[in-house]
Order: C-alpha cells, then structure tokens, then sequence
C-alpha cells in the first residue's frame, strides 16, 4: 500500500475554545447538586450503602481531587440509622471471672439512664447503710444480741466457779502485758495456796504426798473441764457474730432491694416499649448481672458498712458496680465518622493500664476505652487507605474486624504497653466501613489479598475525566457557581465562564473531555479572584482566567527557563535547520508531578553489516523502562517487515538519547528512533527544522502518545532562541490532534508563517516529510543497503570458514 502525504495543520485545527453563546444557553439548566460526572461512581456507592448483606463494604478508588470525599459527605449528610435496631452498650464488672468483663446490652437512648441509676442505686445503698448501723433501733437489737450472750457467758462462768469452789479450787484471772488468761489455784482450810507452796509443805512433811497428788489429778480434770467452758464459750461468741451479720444483713437486704427494685423495673419495661426480639435475651443477662450487684453488696456488707478511709478507696470498692457505656445513641449523634489519623488505638479502642500493678483487675471494666469503630455502630466509618496502611496492625486487625464480625478491645500490639491479662468480650461489629483509595488501589489489594474481594464487594471508581457534553458542562457551570458562593469568590461573567471550560478540557488532555479533579478548578477559582480583586475587578473574566494560569505556569517554570539558558548557550547541542545524517530532533516531556513541559532530545543513530542486532544503549545503561524496550523491539521488527522481507536482517546499529542522563520510558520516540535509524542504514540526510514524536506498531502505523502540547511547545521555544526560519514545526500522530491546546504564542507564529505542525498516519509519511524522497526511492536505498550488510557478513563468515 502507498502512503500518503503529512497533512500541515492550518489555524482553525489548532484553535480550540468554547462559545459564549452556548454558556448562555447552559446556565440555567445545571442540576442543583455538586457531585458532578460521576455517575458509575455513584450508582456504586449507593449499591453499598443499600445493601445490608455481609462484605457489602466500599472502596472508593481514584485520583486525588474527583470529589470522592464530597460525593460520599453528599450521600451521608442525612443519614439516620433505625433507631429501633440501635442498642447502647456497656462493660460491666464480671463477678465470676473480674479479667473478662462483660458486655450489657440495652435499647438505643437507654445505658445512660441505666449506669445514671445504678450509680445512683449504690450510693444510696452504702447512705442508708450506715444510717441504719447508727440507728437506735438497730443498736438496741445488736446490743440485745450481745447482751443475751453475756448473760449466757456469766451464768456458764458463775456455776464453773461454784463447782470449782465445792471441789476445793479458786477462778484466779492471770494477767500480762498483752494477755488475760484464767487458771485455778487450790483452796485449802478457806485459804488460796498455790501448788509450790504445797509442794514445799510436803517436801517439809507438813502435807501428804498423797493428798497432793490427787489435788493435781482434780487440778487437770477440772482444767479439762474448763477448756471444754472456753469452747463451749467460743461457740457461742461465734453464734452471736452470726447472729450480729445476719441481723445486719436482713436489716440491709430491704436497703438493698429497694435501691435496685427500680432498676429491674426499668430492664423489665425495655420488653414492652421496644419491639426489638435480641432484647429479651440481653435483659436477661442484665437482670443477672443486677442479681449479681445485689449478692456481691449483701456478702461485702462489712467493707461499707463504715466509712472508707479514703476517696480512693471508695471509689475503687464502688466501681465494680457501675457500668462502662461504650456506645451510647442519641438523636443528635452523627453516626458517619471520618478518622483521620486511624491508628490501633483510635480505631479499636485500648484498656489504660492501671496504677497499681499488683491488682490489675480492680473494676478492669471502667478503663476500657472506645475507638471509631464503636462510635461507628449503626452508622458508616470512613478512612483514607493510604493513612491506614502507614499506622502498624490496623489494617491487619480491621481485616480479621471485618471477617469475624466482632470487636475485641486490646491493647496495642506493638509499642511499650505491657501485655494486658483483660478480655472484654467481644462486640459484635455492627458498623460498614468506607475506605478511600487512590487510582488502582483496589485492583493491587484485590490481586495480592485473597480475602479482600470478600470483605470489599463494592468499588466505586471515580474517573478523573468526563464527557464534554451538555449535562456536565452546564453542571460544571453551577458547580462553579456554589464554590464561588463558598469562598466567596466573585461570579464569573460568560467570557470566564468559557475559558474556564476549555481550562477544564486543557486538564482532562482532550478535546472531548472534561477534567474530573475540582480540587484544580477549586484552586483556580481562589487564585483568579485574588487576581481580580486586585486588579479591581468585578467579575472574573477570561482575561482574569488566562493571567492567574499563565501565573501559575511561570511559578513553575523554573527548570523550563534553565533548560532554555543551557539551549541559548550552545550547552544542548540541538539542530532546527538544514538536514544531518542519522540524527532526528525527538520530543520528550520533564515531569515534576505538579508542572511538565516538553524539551527537544537529539535521537541518532549508527548502522553497519554485522549480527550484533540494533543496539539500545539506553537499555545497556540501565537507564530505559520496559515499555521503551518494548518500542525498540517493534523498531526491529518494522525494519524487518519493510525493508528485509527476503532476506535476514544483518546488522549491528546502536540508537542514543544524545545528552540524555535521566531515566527514560515510554513509546513516544519510537518514530524518532526509526527515522534515524533508517537514515543511518540507507545514507539519506533528514530535516532538523522538524521535531517528531509518535509512537510505532509492527505494521508502521503512528499511534497516539501523551503530552503533545508541551512537546510542541518545547521544539517551538528551542527554535525561538536559536530562531525562525519560517520552515520549521513538528510531526506528530493525527490522532493526537483533539489533545491540541496550543498557548497564544505558537498560533500566532503558524498564523504568521514562522512554525507549523504536521500530522502523520504512517511512518511512511514521515519519512517522505523529513527526507524529501518518495517513498520507492527510500525504499529502494535501505532495501539495498540491508542487501549490501548481508553480501558483507555473508562474505566475512565465508572467509572464516
């Protein structure tokens, strides 16, 4: 097939702008809302938000600015869980196990009132206890207790003393420092005698040895029989304290019941007022814990039934039956949480380490604190990915969240916390979370983590372009409109109106399209009214609009002017006139990730017989990509296909970025790349006053590449410094032509005659535009000198045979 000729750009090709006329007509019929061209986004994220079903959690994924935030707070800014299936939770004290507290489940709006009685309750309780141990009445019966067992006592001591006496011994009380203590002391002829003395006597014969034994055998009989006194004596020392505890305790129990009566009465009403079957199980286990509360302060009665010695103390014994209310709902709650900074602790909750070490267990359930995930329940937790995965353990620990279903408040796995012997128990994870991502996120997280389809089965993709058409243009108008009112801005008049929406196709890098990142036409509205205002302004008009961009550019230009000095001072060794052996002016693009532009690169190349193949000395340096390497392949395969059907291809031929030292990628010096490549082989002269880019497939068609505008406007600021000649331009592919937004300078310039920019289909094209010949003739002279290397390999190798 032949190929056809490039076709030179006129004017109206390259102008591009959006008429008055029709921002006129688009002006009153945008639809009053702020989410704009995110259609596919949004229908996903209100499937999420719809569905009940386990995993239905969203991802939002894309580029920074789309309005992911915005479209989300839109979606949530009304939302109002059911408050019928909501329930308050607390952490109570576990009587049985103290480490495991346990959790209490009540109807939304009701654990405050709950932990607001309970503390009430207690108080109460430990008041008109001591009130009562102060009372006369419970005195006089304690005393009456008392009392009677003295009695008791005196009469067993009196009727041993008179036993004592008739069998010839005397009660002696024996006293100490520390002690009191009773023995018995003989009685002879109505005096006391102790037994050393009739010891004496009888060692003097003055008393029988006979009688004196038998006064010792009655003396450890009689002693004999008052141990058995002091037992009996204990007995009942030991019934009167019974009897004194079980007085104080059916005296209190009413104190008791009667505090927590109402308590009861209020979990026994949840039933009645709260259609809500899971209730009727959780009051169960409320009424236990009531019961419980009520044992405990019945068999530690002592510990409070005088004052405490100090605060500390109080509070300690008190808290073991108050409640921890974890998760409380109320009509004013906003129940769609953004956290910011999603560390373990914020997000899961942590229990604080007590003061005493020895005792970690003492009301263990009053230091268990919240995280987001609670303060979520019933409602949606949002957090940004890239946040999430820069604090330890979160987004482990949020995935075994999400895939048991339950919360277990812990202390941070890593850090300097000490281990944790609690255990709270488990809260079921009654919350959806929505995560935000950046572009491909959840392609990567979805291809590397098995589990996380299953846990994240809505993604909303937010594109970061959008149709030009009608509705989103005249939605991108109103937009504008409510950010102006926002930030009190001033209005744009249609001129502004007009620049600003083919600004917005500048930024989507199409014709066709529309940028999808507000956060940028945001900022151009701030700094286009601080511009405005200060040229006194009363609209921002386009001339506004083209200052504060040109602004901006300059801003950023810095490496663009330097690269500009290096041009002007011979430093870049680059050709815009005349014609060179093996040398083309390819087109690359600086990108500083805010600000690109693009610069002219001298590609060449060398050619001989051999079997070394085309040589990438980029790849050899380690210094090309895999997409360029790809490139460089097709370049070997189209020499091949054009120019050596029928016989092998032998050649040894190198292609160089000249003055290149950065990393390079990408196809879009493929064209370039050829064109020397082929000049080299065939021995023709190309023009320099023409820049090319483009890329190449097998066949030799030109495809499409990025950044034209910056790489024409490169070529065209190079050839301004080292000046016009009225014939140079760029060639680039015809299908770049919608990505076309040349500055004012450069239409000028092709208006006066000075610059001009082809487009090409074909390499075949560019080869007749750059080297002057036809395409038979071209061919015809790389053909036979491709036939030339092969007859000069082919004879070298038969010499060595």
């Amino acid at each position: 097939m032949t190929d056809g000729a490039a076709e030179k750009l006129n004017l109206d090709e390259l102008e591009f702008s959006f008429p008055e006329s029709k921002i006129r007509e688009l002006k009153n019929n945008g639809a009053d809302s702020t989410i704009v061209g995110q259609d596919r986004a949004l229908k996903a994220i209100e499937l999420g938000l719809g569905i009940e079903g386990e995993g239905y959690n969203i991802f939002v994924m894309g580029a920074p600015g789309t309005g992911r935030r915005t479209v989300i707070s839109s979606l949530l800014q009304n939302y109002k869980p059911n408050f019928a299936k909501l329930q308050d939770i607390a952490y109570a004290y576990n009587f049985s196990r103290p480490i495991e507290p346990i959790a209490l489940f009540f109807p939304a709006g009701e654990g405050r009132l709950f932990r607001k009685k309970i503390k009430k309750a207690v108080g109460h309780i430990h008041t008109q206890t001591l009130a009562l141990l102060k009372s006369e009445g419970f005195l006089a019966e304690q005393k009456k207790i008392v009392t009677k067992t003295d009695n008791e006592e005196n009469i067993l001591l009196m009727e041993f003393e008179s036993k004592m006496l008739h069998v010839g011994f005397k009660v002696l009380q024996i006293k100490d420092e520390n002690n009191q203590s009773l023995d018995l002391i003989p009685i002879i002829k109505g005096k006391e005698i102790s037994f050393s003395e009739l010891q004496s006597k009888a060692a003097r014969k003055k008393f029988s040895e006979q009688e004196l034994t038998a006064l010792r055998e009655k003396y450890y009989a009689s002693l004999d029989e008052m141990s058995e006194l002091f037992s009996i004596l204990r007995d009942k020392r030991i019934e009167m304290d019974e009897k004194l505890i079980k007085h104080q305790k059916d005296s209190v129990m009413p104190i008791i019941k009667e505090a927590l009566d109402p308590l009861r009465k209020l979990v026994d009403s949840y039933t009645t007022k709260y259609d809500n079957p899971k209730q009727i199980e959780d009051n169960k286990k409320i009424l236990l814990f009531l019961k419980k509360t009520e044992e405990d302060l019945i068999n530690r009665m002592n510990i409070y039934s005088s004052e405490f010695k100090s605060s500390r103390i109080k509070k300690n014994f008190f808290g073991r039956y108050l409640i921890n209310l974890i998760c409380e709902n109320s009509n004013d709650k906003n129940y769609v949480i953004n956290e910011n900074l999603p560390s373990f602790t914020n997000l899961f909750g942590t229990i604080e380490s007590h003061s005493d070490s020895d005792a970690p267990e003492i009301n263990g359930h009053l230091r268990i604190r919240e995280g987001a995930v609670h303060r979520a329940f019933g409602g949606y937790l949002i957090v940004r990915l890239h946040d999430l995965l820069e604090e330890d353990d979160s987004w482990s620990y949020l995935k075994r969240v999400l895939q048991s279903g339950k919360i277990e408040v812990q202390m941070p796995p890593s850090g300097n916390h000490s281990p944790s012997v609690f255990k709270p128990e488990a809260l079921p994870a009654n919350f959806k979370i929505i995560i935000i991502g950046g572009e491909y996120t959840y392609d990567i997280l979805y291809q590397e983590d098995p589990d996380f389809y299953k846990l994240f089965k809505v993604c909303a993709e937010f594109d970061s372009v959008m149709q030009k058409n009608d509705k989103n243009i005249a939605s991108l108008i109103h937009l504008t409109e409510y950010l102006c009112k926002e930030k009190k801005a001033l209005n744009f008049d249609d001129s502004g109106y007009s620049r600003l929406i083919s600004y917005a196709s500048e930024l989507a890098g199409s014709r066709h399209l529309l940028t999808a990142q507000f956060t940028k036409i945001s900022d151009l509205i701030i700094e286009a009214d601080f511009n405005a205002k200060q040229q006194k302004k009363d609209t921002i008009c386009a001339a506004v609009l083209n200052g504060t961009i040109e602004k901006r550019r300059y801003l950023h230009s810095l490496p663009e002017e330097k690269f500009a000095e290096m041009v002007h001072l011979g430093e870049i060794l680059i050709d815009v006139s005349g014609r060179k052996l093996a040398k083309i002016n390819g087109l690359a693009v600086e990108e500083r990730g805010y600000h690109s532009f693009g610069v002219p690169v001298s590609v060449t190349a060398q050619a001989s017989p051999g079997t070394g193949g085309i040589i990438n000395i980029e790849r050899e340096a380690g210094l090309s990509g895999e997409i360029y390497d790809k490139a460089h392949l097709i370049i070997t395969s189209l020499l091949r296909e054009k120019f050596s059907k029928d016989i092998p291809l032998s050649i040894s031929a190198s292609i160089c970025f000249e003055q290149s030292y950065s990393y390079i990628d990408g196809d879009s010096a493929s064209c370039a790349e050829f064109l020397a490549l082929i000049s080299a082989i065939g021995g023709f002269e190309m023009r320099q006053d023409i820049a090319v880019t483009g890329s190449l497939n097998q066949h030799g068609m030109v495809q499409p590449v990025g950044g034209i505008t910056e790489k024409i406007e490169g070529f065209f600021n190079t050839c301004k410094i080292l000046g016009f000649t009225g014939t140079q331009g760029v060639m680039i592919p015809v299908s770049n032509k919608n990505n076309l937004f040349l500055s004012k300078e450069v239409k000028e310039a092709v208006k006066e005659g000075k610059f001009n920019i082809w487009t090409i289909k074909t390499i075949g094209e560019g080869i007749k535009l750059l080297s002057g010949l036809q395409e038979e003739v071209y061919t015809w002279m790389i053909s036979q000198r491709l036939e030339e290397f092969y007859k000069k390999v082919n004879e070298i190798s038969l010499r060595k045979d």
